[in-house]
């Protein structure tokens, strides 16, 4: 396991990156879906919802995006 500290404004980046690629995905989930895509949607939004997760984490602290990316 690598422990990093990250410092307030590299983790602002890494959310920002982290929130564009869950909203990309959710683009995608909901074009899948208009296609009668269901599962492949639903597999989109998971993948979206562990991206926000990220952000989220990097938003919080150093400490808690270690944890998620280690995890």
């Amino acid at each position: 396991m690598t422990w990093h500290h990250y410092t307030k404004n590299k983790r602002a980046r890494i959310a920002a990156e982290y929130d564009h690629y869950a909203d990309e995905l959710l683009r995608e989930a909901s074009q899948l879906e208009a296609a009668g895509q269901q599962d492949s949607a639903a597999i989109h939004r998971r993948g979206a919802q562990a991206n926000r997760d990220v952000a989220d984490a990097a938003r919080e602290s150093s400490r808690r995006l270690n944890e998620i990316l280690n995890s």
